[in-house]
This record gives C-alpha cells, structure tokens and sequence, in this order.
C-alpha cells in the first residue's frame, strides 16, 4: 500500500574512531554509509543520520553532505544552491566548540529526516551516505572522539549513523 514502510536499513551504530583529512570546499565520506535494494519502483527513501565528533578547527568551517549513488554515479543530494564560491551542504556541524576546551569537545550533529524520490526500478541498489566538507579551511575530522582523545572522562566517545526507510510510492 502506497506510504507504507517496505523495509528499514541502518548502519550498524559506528563506534569505532577514525579520522580523515578534509580539504577546503571537498567532500569526504564518512564511516556513516548504508546501501538499500528497492523492493518496489519509484519508492521513497526518507533518510535520517548522526555524525559525531570533533574537528581540529573551529565547528563552523566544518559541513555535510548527503549523497546518493545509485549504478556509480554520485548526486548530492538534500543541499542547498551552491552559488560562486558559496557551497551547497545539507546540514552543519553543531556548535559545541569551546575555546577553553579546543580540543575535548565532541559534537553531534543530525540531519533531520529527508525524503527522496530518486524514481529507481525495484531491485535497484542505492547507497546513501554522509560526506564532510571544509568550509573555507583544511582540517583533520575525528568521529567518534574529541581531537586530543585523552583517556579521561572529559574525552567523551560518540556512535555516527545513517538509517534509511524504503517507503510505497503513492499510486494515482
């Protein structure tokens, strides 16, 4: 029936720390990636994820894109209109950066859930994932942990997720 939930794929919550190198205006991929099989054609997706952690740069140059790769070809998608030097990104990172406390302050960001119609056929492949970007700066991303990951209370550990829901596509 058109709306109903067909199928729910998640990551497993990714707990394990690692980091990347982001590079001013460049998308890289994070650990949280998902690939969903339609069961039906036309679906919906509605997707919904959680990247944590810290950067070794103030929280506001950090940003995310959600992307979509359906047979090798990458779309961002759920952005906003890039326009001159200005990039188009899909959430950013939350502001949990404290001067006195640069490098012990992981945050977590969320993008709230996003429906897209990518009018595939059913049983076509799609992986959906989150990339980071530098806005204006080259940094290094922790996930999963603060930059200086002390082993402290002060240092705390965070999961990085994507779920993705297939949903009937309407029929009129």
């Amino acid at each position: 029936r058109a709306g109903n939930i067909l199928q729910v794929v998640a990551t497993n919550v990714v707990s394990e720390t690692t980091s990347v190198s982001v590079q001013n205006g460049t998308i890289v991929d994070t650990p949280a990636t998902v690939t969903v099989t339609s069961t039906a054609a036309n679906s919906k997706f509605l997707i919904s994820a959680s990247i944590n952690g810290e950067a070794n740069t103030d929280d506001h140059n950090i940003g995310f894109v959600l992307r979509r790769v359906i047979s090798g070809s990458t779309s961002s998608i759920n952005v906003g209109t890039a326009e001159g030097n200005r990039l188009g990104i899909s959430f950013m990172m939350n502001i949990g950066y404290q001067a006195t406390d640069n490098s012990t302050t992981a945050s977590s960001s969320v993008m709230t859930p996003y429906l897209d119609s990518p009018s595939q056929s059913a049983s076509t492949a799609i992986t959906y994932k989150i990339g980071v970007v530098g806005l204006g700066t080259t940094a290094d991303f922790y996930f999963g942990r603060t930059v200086s990951d002390t082993n402290n209370n002060t240092n705390e550990r965070t999961p990085n997720y994507i779920t993705v829901m297939e949903i009937a596509a309407w029929v009129h």
